[in-house]
């Protein structure tokens, strides 16, 4: 089973919104379960936390924004 895409808000390390991506959860029954929706960036699953109505990755320092996936689709 396969998670749809979701877009999220990039943030930097101290809170300042960067932009949108779309991307992936790795953990495809996350609103089943009531969990938060977690990312792979830069090689690793990352969890996202709440921003506003949706959802917001948290860049670490010296991190870039990841850029979308070809295979990353609403």
């Amino acid at each position: 089973m396969s998670a749809r895409a979701i877009e999220v808000t990039v943030l930097s390390p101290g809170g300042d919104v960067l932009g949108r991506w779309m991307g992936t959860p790795t953990n495809s029954l996350w609103r089943a379960r009531g969990q938060t929706p977690h990312l792979t960036v830069h090689g690793a699953a990352r969890p996202c936390e709440r921003h506003g109505e949706g959802w917001a990755l948290r860049l670490r320092e010296g991190e870039r924004i990841p850029k979308n996936n070809a295979r990353t689709r609403l």
